[in-house]
């Protein structure tokens, strides 16, 4: 159960530790006691280095060592930041000879920022203290936005999917005009492909969609319970599928996503599981069932795999980001029900950085979080409107290389390509 403590607000600042259970983690920032063999000790101290100046709740880690279990004091200092001075908090951390205890920060103002944190016992010995530093950005810039509703170029009529090929085309999936649309990464329209029907290269209900590092595009249709594969100008490869239940089978295909290798994975909504097969469609292995256990799916949605070989999955009847091996391994989630920071209400999409990073699409929530690979909430931004950087029902993004972020906005008819503000950018 987390303790709430006493508190410090400076200039916009509100630091507040949570006390939690366990082991203090690996190092990730300057380690060492104090002076005497028993001053406590900062094992490792884990902060994003940029947080949203809107005032959110952003959340870091202190680990811990004291032989006496007599902490008293953690004394935050502000070495380097706009107006503000020195505060502390009593972490109650009396009786505890280790692990880790949890604090937030906000920031409402646009700034540069350096502490210091240093451990204080009751008599006095103090740790070696750490310096961590972060960034407080005005969050998004909207890049620029296209599309609609309509059936006609450039326009959506439930748009589904996006994902960007390696020649920084965007490709966008528009289930109720049954075709793919074709972008530049500025909006411009490009190519359409196809119409209704059941043949090669016809639609009925594209969802996913994914491109492979050579440039071929792969979409699951959820009327003709399939998945076609096509160029990068979109002339027809091959299928798989078919309805039913068995190993290579589907009943409603959702999201999809390949890996390095160019093995394509498929998520089946109905079904509740994982399906893995070759870039031809040979069927490798299978994963899943209804529940909401580690492993345990329901209704699953969005795929994206990182460069170190993790698949990440939105269960979107579970309200979690579920993580597996691409042997199909449960690994971790994180998430949950809610409007706080890091739950979900019913989260669709899902894309990774080349740093790793996660982005959410809570689509439930009309809003995008991010997420170290560790699940740890890095920044959220967005609520329900039409405006710039408003959104309504955000159920798929992906993540260019240059980290401009590309959001599907069901509810506007819509794309927004968005990055990061930099510090000092109005």
């Amino acid at each position: 159960m987390h303790q709430r403590f006493k508190q410090g607000l400076v200039a916009g600042l509100l630091f507040i530790g949570l006390l939690l259970g366990g082991q203090a983690g690996p190092s990730a920032a300057q380690q060492g006691g104090g002076g005497s063999p028993l001053s406590p000790e900062i094992t490792f101290v884990d902060f994003p280095t940029q947080i949203p100046a809107d005032g959110s709740k952003v959340f870091g880690r202190i680990g811990f060592r004291d032989q006496d279990g007599d902490i008293n004091l953690a004394r935050f200092e502000v070495v380097s930041a706009t107006g503000f001075a020195a505060f502390s908090f009593n972490p109650k951390l009396k009786g505890r000879s280790e692990g880790i205890f949890e604090f937030f920060v906000f920031s409402k103002i646009v700034q540069q920022v350096t502490l210091q944190v240093t451990l204080v016992d009751e008599a006095g010995n103090e740790s070696q203290p750490v310096l961590f530093g972060f960034s407080a950005v005005s969050l998004i810039k909207v890049l620029t936005k296209w599309g609609g509703f309509g059936s006609g170029p450039g326009q959506f009529k439930g748009i589904s999917g996006i994902a960007q090929g390696p020649q920084g085309w965007l490709y966008v999936t528009d289930a109720e005009n049954n075709r793919v649309q074709v972008f530049s990464a500025q909006g411009k329209l490009l190519q359409q492909w196809a119409r209704r029907g059941s043949g090669p290269g016809q639609f009925n209900g594209p969802l996913g969609i994914a491109v492979d590092a050579n440039g071929r595009v792969y979409v699951s249709e959820m009327g003709n319970r399939r998945v076609q594969v096509f160029t990068a100008n979109g002339s027809f490869i091959t299928q798989w599928g078919g309805f039913g239940s068995d190993p290579g089978q589907f009943n409603s295909p959702s999201g999809i996503a390949v890996d390095q290798a160019g093995n394509v994975y498929v998520a089946d909504r109905d079904l509740d599981l994982i399906q893995k097969f070759t870039s031809n469609g040979v069927f490798l292995s299978r994963w899943g069932a209804r529940g909401s256990g580690e492993g345990q799916l329901d209704r699953p949605q969005g795929l994206a795999i990182d460069r170190s070989g993790h698949l990440y999955v939105a269960d979107m009847g579970n309200d979690r980001i579920e993580q597996f091996s691409l042997s199909g391994a449960f690994e971790a989630s994180f998430g949950g029900s809610g409007i706080g920071s890091g739950q979900f209400n019913a989260p669709r999409g899902v894309a990774v950085d080349q740093q790793g990073n996660i982005y959410v699409a809570d689509t439930g929530n009309d809003r995008i979080q991010q997420f170290t690979s560790a699940g740890i909430l890095l920044a959220k931004w967005g609520s329900r409107g039409s405006g710039d950087g408003e959104f309504s029902e955000p159920l798929a993004l992906t993540v260019g290389p240059d980290l401009t972020i590309y959001v599907a906005e069901e509810g506007n008819h819509r794309v927004q390509a968005l990055r990061f503000k930099s510090p000092d950018e109005k």
